[in-house]
């Protein structure tokens, strides 16, 4: 349950933060010297430091924070969704050309969506089948044999005592049933872990096996290349192994396995992340943790990675700025959130899926091409060839994106 708690805490520092940035609805308007600076106010804020006139000293109050900044669903968010949903050009050029007070601003809206989407990820990806300690080694597991089999040795001198003297004060037999169950539930957890040693053991005999097998057939003038030995060899990330994949088998333990084998073979070009990659896949499922972990922690970078593709649409196109593109892209990121959450609730309901893969087919594509109409005022045709190739940088960004967290996560 780490990862729901990790995306959670994210969430509300997201909603704190949105809420900083979009500041608080002031209560009612109130005269006196202003409580900040002293200067004469009248109204809801002071016309010398723009703080509100009415302030509070509750426990309340500061719980309102939390909640506003987490649903800050006032009149600005009831006015900014529908328009992000059903008019993004109308949105974005509206809060680019100073209508702003009225819309909750790009930056505190895609906080709020992006988090709140990879809070419905932490579920979706279904953690409880995660195994963290799918990485043991064979004295952790020899560990946990030795434990066993003296929880199994106690259990059975209890038993022994229990049958040789019974308490006076008990149903007659019952001591000695419970003796009982107690060592059949230590001999169960003795025969698992005993039965987890002879796993690894017959994995590392057959991986044993393997690398001889194949120094054998390289002896011999075989058939075998191994891409690390080759000087023409591009860095890259190869696996040296001929045994097929166990029926029942996670790639997860294949991996792992290989790692403690020393038969996974990593050249990236940078010995730091090669070796980083090594131990990280001695447990692939904390490493896909850390990963995920950093997908969220980093998801700022979308915008950056995104905003040269964008730019590069309207190279030749007078009167736009960086500004106007990142507004567009922040607007366009928190729809693209919100389409992922729709769309992860719609999956859900198993007769409803094919409408979940329709809308992340088409969804997203007609949004992208109107929202490009409107913010930018183009025509049909200039709308449609920069969707597409929009459509095509999104993906290469999102794909350096992904690079990005992956070695973030597993050098963090």
């Amino acid at each position: 349950m780490s990862g729901e708690f990790n995306a959670a805490g994210g969430l509300a520092t997201a909603g704190l933060v949105a809420g900083a940035i979009e500041g608080r609805e002031p209560h009612e308007a109130g005269e006196g010297p202003c409580l900040n600076c002293g200067a004469p106010t009248s109204g809801r804020f002071c016309a010398n430091c723009g703080q509100a006139t009415h302030t509070e000293r509750s426990l309340w109050h500061l719980f309102q924070e939390v909640l506003y900044g987490l649903f800050n669903f006032d009149t600005k968010a009831w006015r900014t969704l529908p328009l992000l949903i059903g008019r993004p050009g109308t949105l974005t050029r509206n809060y680019v050309y100073g209508k702003r007070a009225s819309y909750v601003s790009p930056l505190a809206l895609f906080l709020l969506c992006v988090f709140l989407m990879f809070f419905v990820f932490s579920f979706a990806r279904q953690p409880d089948d995660m195994n963290l300690g799918s990485g043991s080694t064979r004295a952790e597991l020899n560990t946990d044999l030795a434990e066993a089999r003296a929880d199994l040795a106690k259990a059975q001198r209890e038993q022994a005592q229990a049958r040789a003297h019974p308490d006076p004060d008990e149903p007659a037999g019952l001591e000695a049933r419970l003796a009982q169950q107690q060592v059949d539930l230590a001999q169960v957890q003795v025969t698992r872990s005993q039965q987890a040693l002879d796993r690894f053991d017959a994995a590392a005999r057959a991986q044993a096996a393997a690398a001889a097998a194949r120094q054998a057939q390289a002896q011999t003038g075989g058939v075998h290349f191994n891409a690390s030995n080759d000087p023409t060899h591009t860095p890259g990330v190869s696996v040296t192994t001929s045994e097929p994949p166990r029926a029942g088998q996670r790639w997860q333990d294949q991996l792992s396995e290989k790692a403690r084998n020393g038969t996974l073979n990593v050249d990236t070009g940078w010995p730091l992340l090669d070796q980083r990659i090594r131990e990280k896949a001695l447990n692939p499922d904390l490493a896909l943790y850390k990963i995920g972990d950093a997908a969220y922690k980093y998801s700022f970078l979308l915008v950056p990675i995104s905003l040269p593709f964008l730019a590069f649409l309207f190279l030749w196109k007078r009167g736009l700025t960086l500004y106007d593109h990142t507004v567009f892209l922040l607007y366009g990121l928190s729809f693209a959130s919100l389409l992922f959450v729709a769309t992860m609730a719609v999956i859900a309901i198993p007769f409803t899926r094919m409408l979940g893969v329709w809308l992340v087919g088409l969804g997203w594509p007609v949004h992208t091409f109107f929202h490009l109409k409107g913010a930018y005022k183009l025509g049909w045709w200039s709308a449609l060839w920069r969707m597409f190739f929009l459509s095509v940088f999104a993906l290469i960004a999102l794909l350096i994106y992904m690079f990005v967290i992956v070695v973030l996560g597993l050098t963090e």
